[in-house]
């Protein structure tokens, strides 16, 4: 039998993590890296002051995400990404691809000095049903 939780269960579990990010978090796009060692950085992506709005069903929807403008670039291409407080503490590590990733980037995995990156919308779910 798999282990399910309530929602309320999912919903603390959830709030518990994005509460972690504190005010004014980042959103940090990388060529690679682990949680202990998350790499380099080509862009840097900074949330609102309630980076998160309270779990629903399990899941946060980021509040505004502002774009990085003037990226750092790199010639290879972006694989991951990193949620961390505003003084770099990670506490988010995932995947980035242009599908079927953690998170998808639509215009291409290269980022060039220079270039502007966005993020139309980010939600994280802590635990499955």
């Amino acid at each position: 039998m798999a282990v399910t939780h309530s929602t309320a269960a999912r919903n603390a579990a959830t709030d518990a993590v994005t509460a972690l990010i504190g005010t004014s978090g980042r959103l940090v796009f990388r060529l690679s890296g682990t949680v202990g060692s998350p790499g380099t950085a080509v862009a840097t992506l900074l949330l609102s002051a309630t980076a998160f709005a309270a779990a629903s069903t399990g899941t946060a929807t980021a509040n505004a995400i502002t774009s990085d403008t003037n990226a750092a670039g790199n010639a290879s291409p972006v694989a991951t990404a990193t949620l961390q407080t505003s003084g770099g503490t990670v506490v988010i590590h995932c995947a980035v691809a242009a599908s079927g990733s953690d998170i998808n980037m639509t215009n291409g995995l290269t980022v060039a000095a220079g270039d502007t990156v966005s993020c139309s919308s980010l939600t994280y779910t802590a635990l499955s049903a």
